[in-house]
């Protein structure tokens, strides 16, 4: 791709044509700086009008010479790819009158690799949003660069001066050939202010894009990366929750004259559209790929669930949203015996194609009913036979529980249930299961816990923090399972535990904290770092519903993978909604969890030495030898960047931004681990 370059006539510059008292350097004189670049002071004079937390939207040049760097560049460099210094007006004056580079990248957005990229002394120029940060009224504010949303357009240090000598170019994310096709090179930063520069020209993108929302008929809401629930992937109120929070009210756009229906997390390859605006875009052509329709007809990702090895029993735990057999009308579920009986279709065709050996349900009504119906429904569509774990309860009006259906013919249950009816009763139970096959045992916990719904009071109070009403009683709940982990393993003779359900929190919200810190061990980020998700809410991706194992089963487990029938689906496709079309789709309002086990069998073999042939340069890139097999590729934060099917004898890699990778190869029953570098 050639680079995107604006032409501006009559702005030759020297360095007397600027407002700013800096002195520039001799070395930075050819930049062609833009006249509008500011000093450290008028940086300062800017920031100092905002409010705190406030930014300025625009963005800035602001040059300055490097006062000092921060006590956790490197940190921020290897970890990160970006640089904390300080920058001030006069080159070695050690003034307090200083302004923060917090957070920056390298030139053109790019990912910085080297701690020496940059050094005391050196000219710079940023570019990006500036801010006011107060702790509060008793600390003295700082004028700052946003959190990565700024970066080095020039300095005189060698390793990263040139890059912007010859043009001013304000696109820190876009590449665009004479064709109108763009790249986006950084898309987890990427915002749609980087389109303004195309508003009324038809372009074609590079980068796919998902889809992010799908309620309006006619248009989708599309962004180039997934927009996750924030306490999905970073701690609550945390430096990553914050930045999290900004970026995805920055990355979403309107696609209009759109046809057909699209589920939510479909990927918009080919993309070819009209930019209207910074925020609109015409649909002229694409290609939807994953996570269609056809996709999840033709079943589950069985690779997912035999990442580590073929497994011998399958679990499967599934919210069914109030899944009623009578006592209908009272605002939940089924209204009358017409809407059961659609929602029953569903339901149990949903369940009859994932063929489980064995289902831990919640939102199922008390009493038996229920799930003497849908282990009915089980055995006469899979042609297997299935019952159901009678727990004692009775109905009492539209009240639901959890609950146990299994397969005779692979596993008994041993043991009495265990209920744990910490905070709300009948939603948190323990059964152990014997596998016939192997005679080897494991614990099945299977939770629902107090909703985020309602306001709450005291501890139970919404704290603003991004977890919702009752995250105290959640906690409870969580820290009720632990407390009484030693009687479960005591009375059913086995330590081998998994915890399944809908915990009404986000994969790193508290209740879930107590659970991996007290060392259970979270299925979704252990096989799908942070691409994994169960549920939508509002154009927003994360898991309520969970899969935790403690270390004695991890290895037991082949594999893990939401199936999504029912989060990327509107909601009009729901048993009574306006476009139910009897499919098992949007059965329910939350993905089921599938687990593979190998009970008895230590699945989690690594190879030592490499076996495939595996290159990484200008020539080639691909994997060698592990066809049948996948791969995915995680940044050194921990994201996955990219994951796919080995489906051939030599298969490419796509490309990458520069940085530091790893790559994961799981094949035949084994895994290989390499660091990858693209520098």
């Amino acid at each position: 791709m050639k680079k995107l370059t604006f032409i501006l006539l009559n702005l030759l510059f020297t360095a007397t044509t600027f407002a700013a008292t800096i002195t520039i350097p001799e070395e930075a004189q050819s930049w062609n700086i833009p006249a509008d670049a500011i000093d450290v002071l008028e940086a300062r004079d800017i920031c100092a009008k905002l409010s705190s937390g406030a930014t300025t939207g625009t963005k800035y040049y602001i040059m300055g010479y490097v006062k000092k760097i921060d006590t956790n560049h490197a940190t921020n460099v290897s970890k990160y790819g970006n640089a904390s210094f300080y920058i001030e007006q006069v080159k070695g004056a050690n003034s307090a009158e200083d302004f923060y580079a917090y957070r920056v990248y390298g030139i053109d957005g790019e990912r910085i690799t080297d701690p020496n990229t940059v050094a005391v002394g050196d000219f710079v120029i940023l570019y990006g949003e500036l801010t006011k940060y107060q702790k509060n009224a008793s600390y003295a504010p700082i004028y700052e660069t946003v959190d990565r949303k700024a970066y080095i357009w020039n300095s005189t240090n060698y390793l990263v001066s040139g890059g912007n000598n010859e043009d001013n170019n304000e696109n820190n994310n876009n590449t665009e050939d004479n064709d109108g096709v763009i790249t986006i090179t950084n898309t987890d930063y990427w915002t749609t202010s980087e389109l303004s520069n195309y508003v009324g020209q038809t372009v074609e993108f590079t980068n796919h894009f998902y889809v992010v929302n799908n309620t309006k008929s006619g248009q989708l809401t599309i962004a180039p990366r997934r927009i996750f629930n924030p306490t999905n992937q970073a701690l609550p109120l945390s430096t990553e929750y914050y930045s999290l929070l900004n970026l995805n009210d920055q990355a979403s756009l309107t696609l209009t004259n759109v046809s057909g229906y699209h589920r939510i997390d479909e990927r918009l390859h080919n993309l070819k559209v009209k930019v209207n605006s910074t925020t609109s875009l015409s649909l002229v052509s694409c290609d939807f790929r994953g996570n269609t329709r056809a996709e999840m007809q033709q079943g589950y990702n069985l690779q997912a669930i035999n990442a580590r090895g073929e497994h011998t029993l399958l679990v499967c735990y599934m919210n069914l949203e109030y899944y009623l057999v009578d006592n209908f009308g009272t605002g939940y579920g089924p209204d009358s015996s017409t809407d059961h009986q659609k929602q029953r279709t569903k339901t149990s065709q949903a369940l009859a194609k994932i063929n489980a050996d064995i289902y831990a349900l919640v939102e199922i009504q008390t009493g038996q009913g229920a799930l003497a119906e849908l282990a009915a429904d089980l055995t006469k569509n899979t042609g297997r036979n299935f019952t159901y774990i009678n727990d004692g309860s009775v109905t009492d009006g539209s009240f639901t529980k959890s609950g146990y259906i299994y397969c005779t013919d692979k596993v008994t249950p041993h043991g009495n249930m265990q209920h744990n009816d910490t905070y709300v009763e009948n939603r948190k139970k323990v059964q152990g299961f014997t596998e016939k096959a192997s005679g080897e045992q494991f614990i099945l916990s299977v939770n629902h816990f107090k909703a985020k719904s309602g306001s709450g009071s005291g501890a139970n109070k919404d704290q603003g923090d991004g977890q919702g009403s009752y995250n105290a009683a959640r906690v409870q709940e969580a820290k009720s399972i632990l407390s009484n982990y030693s009687s479960y393993t005591s009375t059913f003779g086995d330590e081998d535990f998994l915890i399944v359900g809908d915990l009404n929190a986000y994969g790193k919200e508290d209740p879930i904290t107590t659970l991996t810190d007290w060392g259970m061990i979270d299925l979704h980020r252990t096989f799908h770092a942070d691409s994994s998700y169960s549920y939508v809410y509002q154009g927003t991706l994360g898991y309520l519903d969970h899969a935790l194992c403690n270390s004695t089963l991890y290895p037991q487990v082949t594999g893990m993978t939401p199936y999504h029938i029912n989060a990327p689906e509107k909601d009009a496709y729901t048993y009574d909604g306006s476009s139910n079309d009897g499919t098992m789709f949007r059965c329910s309002d939350h993905d089921p969890i599938l687990i593979g086990l190998r009970l008895g069998k230590d699945t989690t073999t690594d190879i030592t030495s490499p076996t495939y042939a595996f290159y990484y340069n200008h020539a080639i890139r691909a994997i060698e030898n592990a066809q049948g097999g996948s791969y995915t590729i995680y940044n050194i934060d921990g994201t996955i960047v990219a994951q796919e099917y080995i489906t051939s004898a030599t298969h490419p890699l796509p490309s990458l931004a520069q940085g530091i990778y790893i790559l994961t190869i799981q094949h035949n029953n084994q895994r290989q681990s390499l660091k990858l570098i693209h520098l």
